[in-house]
């Protein structure tokens, strides 16, 4: 299981996912079957997902650093994915039309868009992308929920826009790998969209930033890029228990 591989890469077997109940969400919320419109997965072909673009370990650039507030560290890492992730999707969007993708398909998902009200409603994914862009742009620059000023703390409301902003950016990872991933292939970026999703959802999972329903979407992605990774460096894993 995709929630096995990744709480032991993260070393999670103290605090991290319960078994029973990320067994009972996958059987419930993982698609079983394709379904007849779903295109061929070119993104879990091995020649693919053993593209990186740096031989780093991610585990260093997700662990909260000494002495740094977790959530100065959440907004910080919030601006920096989002930033390359409109890059990503930037490279891919005049392929991403109207009329290419009337609605926002990410992994086996239809999404749709949900107000500030709790309304949802159907959109194309140019659409849902520029809403995502509005909403994070919103959340990241505002001063009483991103406090610049070292006298001012973060309120209560900070984890769940957080939460927001990378529901949003997760879905639109996946629209990219859905439905754009041959033109990231032929415009060679296969390798940074590898290095990006893998670095979000540990980091994710590492904050509990995403709920098992989401990561379930794309388990087999996720497992399939975990396994191609390199093992963590011993150095990495001292430093997350020192």
């Amino acid at each position: 299981m995709v929630f096995q591989a990744v709480g032991k890469l993260l070393g999670y077997r103290k605090h991290g996912f319960k078994d029973t109940l990320l067994s009972k969400s996958i059987k419930k919320d993982s698609p079983a079957k394709k379904t007849s419109g779903e295109s061929e997965k070119l993104y879990l072909e091995p020649r693919y997902t053993a593209a990186r673009i740096v031989d780093a370990d991610i585990l260093m650039l997700v662990a909260l650093p000494k002495g740094l507030n977790v959530d100065e560290w959440l907004a910080s890492n919030a601006s920096a994915f989002y930033n390359h992730v409109s890059l990503l999707y930037g490279s891919i969007s005049e392929f991403c039309t109207i009329t290419s993708c009337p609605s926002m398909k990410a992994w086996a998902t239809q999404i749709q868009w949900t107000d500030e009200k709790g309304r949802k409603r159907k959109c194309t994914a140019p659409q849902y992308a520029d809403y995502a862009a509005s909403i994070i742009q919103k959340l990241l620059t505002d001063e009483n929920l991103v406090p610049t000023k070292h006298s001012k703390e973060f309120p209560k409301t900070f984890k769940p826009a957080i939460q927001k902003t990378f529901r949003l950016l997760f879905h639109l990872l996946g629209h990219i790998y859905t439905c754009h991933f041959k033109t990231v292939v032929n415009l060679e970026l296969h390798p940074h969209l590898n290095t990006l999703y893998l670095h979000l959802l540990l980091f994710c999972a590492e904050f509990h930033l995403l709920d098992s329903k989401e990561m379930a979407l794309s388990e087999d992605l996720t497992t399939a890029l975990i396994q191609s990774s390199p093992s963590p460096k011993t150095s990495g894993a001292q430093s997350r228990n020192t």
